[in-house]
């Protein structure tokens, strides 16, 4: 069973399965537990639709050497689609359905019953996956947010529902390359909703609040002037009316070099042009010099530390279909 699958309190049941890897128990009352699922990773954000039969899950009880508060490295947005979910954090029980959105931390789940609409077989939610870096809020802001009813269907939430609803829509329209932007896109929804909540219960986050919408804005340029080889520190600081000293402070609390990122954003461009049976014809060089770097030869010692392999061995591997090629660029330091 996944992480952020659901759970809790009491349903009969037929089934049970014990999941080693979650420390979770799945119990459901036909034969086995029913789930289909779809997901889309949008760069460092994961965007999940689940249909799952009714079941019940809760938590085996954590070792004795685990003592204190568990720390999520991402936390769950989720949005029920069909059907009631009732989840058991620790010392707080919420329940949740259709028109309500809510903050989710799996590690902290004690149990949860995920029940289908009157008129369906199924429950069906989507869940947003955000690593915790990306959302710029401290852990105790954020679990003050959990299980709070946000709507789904109004203001920031209710943008943020039809964005992701559309992007399920038409993924099929979307090209790789998209990915990026649009987890750009959702992230920026997420902690503008979360910003929100926060603020409307008298919590002061505008110091925070600056910061991020500043690091989204600049991240978003670089995006759009990938192709420029004169975008470096200096350049990318003067469009943004900063100082280069303050633009690197601003990387550095995301845990990135600001060099390395606008590097590996282009090596991440140059990776999916290799991969693009359109792109065969171009040459190597083209396609490096296209994304802003200027030597050949730089360009081929960063892509091998990247990836592992030289582009053109990387190229031949996507264009032949082979399922072994590497990933993407991982999140530099």
């Amino acid at each position: 069973m996944t992480e952020d699958t659901l759970l809790a309190p009491a349903l009969p049941c037929e089934y049970r399965a014990q999941s080693h890897d979650s420390g979770s128990v799945m119990e459901s009352g036909s034969e086995c537990v029913r789930m289909d699922e779809r997901e889309i990773l949008l760069g460092g954000l994961r965007l999940t639709t689940k249909t799952v039969a009714p079941m019940r899950i809760r938590q085996t009880p954590r070792p004795d050497h685990e003592t204190g508060p568990r720390s999520a490295e991402s936390y769950h947005l989720l949005i029920p689609l069909a059907g009631r979910v009732d989840i058991i954090w620790e010392h707080r029980r919420f329940s949740s359905g259709v028109g309500d959105l809510f903050v989710h931390d799996p590690t902290r789940m004690v149990a949860c019953d995920v029940r289908p609409p009157g008129d369906g077989p199924a429950f069906r939610a989507t869940c947003i996956t955000v690593p915790q870096s990306l959302l710029n809020l401290p852990a105790e802001h954020l679990d003050g947010l959990l299980g709070r009813p946000l709507s789904a269907t109004e203001g920031i939430g209710g943008l943020l529902t039809d964005f992701v609803t559309n992007i399920n829509k038409n993924v099929h329209n979307l090209r790789p390359v998209d990915a990026s932007r649009l987890g750009m896109t959702l992230a920026s929804l997420v902690s503008a909703l979360l910003f929100h909540a926060l603020e409307v219960d008298g919590v002061s986050t505008t110091g925070q609040s600056h910061r991020h919408v500043l690091i989204l804005r600049i991240q978003a340029f670089v995006q759009r002037h990938l192709r420029e080889p004169d975008l470096t520190p200096r350049a990318l600081a003067a469009a943004h009316h900063i100082s280069t000293s303050y633009l690197h402070r601003l990387f550095q609390e995301e845990g990135l070099s600001v060099a390395a990122w606008i590097k590996a954003q282009r090596l991440e461009r140059a990776r999916l042009d290799l991969a693009d049976p359109a792109l065969c014809h171009v040459p190597i060089r083209a396609i490096a010099s296209g994304w802003g770097f200027s030597h050949p030869s730089v360009f081929s010692r960063a892509f091998h530390r990247a990836f592992g392999t030289s582009a053109s061995e990387f190229r031949q591997q996507a264009l032949r279909g082979d399922p072994k090629i590497g990933g993407s660029v991982g999140r530099p330091g």
